[in-house]
């Protein structure tokens, strides 16, 4: 499957619908991610044990058999995709306890469905967006719907954003580490520059200035990522689209039919102290594909 089959992945699963996505999108893109173990996850509220506890039921072999079969599924995904897995159940807040076995296990990504049981109405649901902000490792979101449910793709294809943050050299960082899989590597290298106001260009900018100044935006973001994933060997092209970045991200990605798309979680615009810059949210919620978000 792998060259190198170190690549670590904790799968949080809660017996929902969103949940299951993201054990399809991790069997679907196996031979791509040379994975090496999978940790799937059941995490169940204290709260709820001790009200199954007064009611009669919850006993630890009780709640250690909701969660077999909370993650029935996703083990049985994983297994006709022949990767490696354990399951735990655990009790606890759901965040704390999952940002904590990724630790524990020292994996290299934590997959999860964007909402689970409990989600809110938001596309995001709470445990999601607060495993985003605590995780010290990059956390893929998967998406209640699109392209990833599809066959195996011949080639891992990745739109790769950035904006010259150190958030996005990072993400470059994880990409460039994840050539070892089986499945062949493609990245888009993504950047949406600021357009200019239409008041500085009417009259006031030629078409030579504008184009020199894209160049020169453009150069300045995308030579440090070029220069990386060239050496990193793997196959590269590289997008400049102004607009809405959020939005061409998502668009892009979509026209590209990636499989994923890798970023910070914040940019050189994010407001200071803020863990998830809005770009990153509002990519969340347009993308059609899973959105691994890098800290």
């Amino acid at each position: 499957m792998s060259d190198n089959p170190s690549h670590r992945v904790l799968l949080p699963i809660d017996g929902s619908a969103h949940a299951q996505r993201a054990a399809e999108y991790l069997a679907n893109c196996a031979g791509a991610l040379g994975i090496g173990t999978i940790y799937v996850l059941n995490v169940q509220s204290i709260e709820e044990q001790a009200a199954l506890a007064a009611g009669g039921a919850g006993g630890a072999p009780e709640y250690e058999e909701r969660g077999r079969k909370a993650t029935a599924q996703a083990r049985a995904t994983l297994d006709s995709a022949r990767l490696p897995n354990n399951t735990v159940t655990l009790l606890g807040e759901p965040p704390a306890v999952i940002v904590r076995a990724a630790e524990e296990e020292q994996v290299d990504e934590i997959v999860m469905g964007s909402r689970g049981l409990s989600h809110l109405t938001d596309v995001m649901g709470s445990v999601a967006y607060k495993v985003i902000h605590r995780a010290r490792m990059p956390v893929t979101v998967v998406p209640a719907s699109g392209q990833h449910t599809a066959t195996s793709a011949a080639v891992h294809r990745i739109l790769l954003a950035v904006d010259g943050s150190e958030h996005a050299a990072r993400a470059v960082r994880f990409v460039c580490g994840l050539k070892s899989g089986a499945v062949p590597l493609e990245v888009h290298l993504f950047n949406a520059p600021l357009p200019i106001p239409p008041g500085y260009t009417r009259g006031l900018l030629s078409e030579d200035m504008l184009d020199n100044y894209h160049r020169e935006e453009r150069d300045k973001v995308l030579n440090a990522a070029t220069a990386a994933v060239k050496a990193a060997g793997l196959k590269l092209e590289v997008h400049m689209i102004s607009g809405d970045a959020a939005e061409k991200i998502a668009e892009t990605a979509g026209k590209l039919q990636c499989t994923r798309i890798v970023m910070g979680t914040r940019g050189l615009s994010a407001v200071a102290g803020l863990v998830l810059g809005s770009v990153a949210y509002k990519v969340i919620h347009l993308a059609s594909v899973p959105v691994t978000l890098v800290k």
